[in-house]
């Protein structure tokens, strides 16, 4: 279902629309926020050394960290595209 709502964007703009509608402001600052420690945890940085770069608190890197652990691959895979939105 959400696949098939999500891959109903056929743009950037329409996708943007699309998330607008979805989250409010403060979900989608969460998901960055989530795939900037991600990142963080890719580059090799330390729980305290996320949560003065992203930022955030301590136990926001630590449950991000930990996510990262675990989804590892799979969270590498998308992190090509966000490290080019990035930029």
């Amino acid at each position: 279902m959400l696949y098939r709502l999500f891959s109903a964007a056929n743009s950037a703009t329409s996708l943007e629309e699309l998330l607008d509608l979805t989250f409010t402001e403060s979900e989608r600052a969460k998901i960055i926020e989530r795939w900037r420690i991600y990142d963080a945890c890719d580059r090799g940085l330390s729980q305290r050394e996320i949560a003065k770069e992203v930022p955030c608190s301590i136990v926001t890197a630590t449950r991000g960290a930990k996510n990262f652990r675990e989804n590892k691959e799979t969270i590498r895979r998308f992190l090509i595209a966000f490290r080019a939105e990035e930029l």
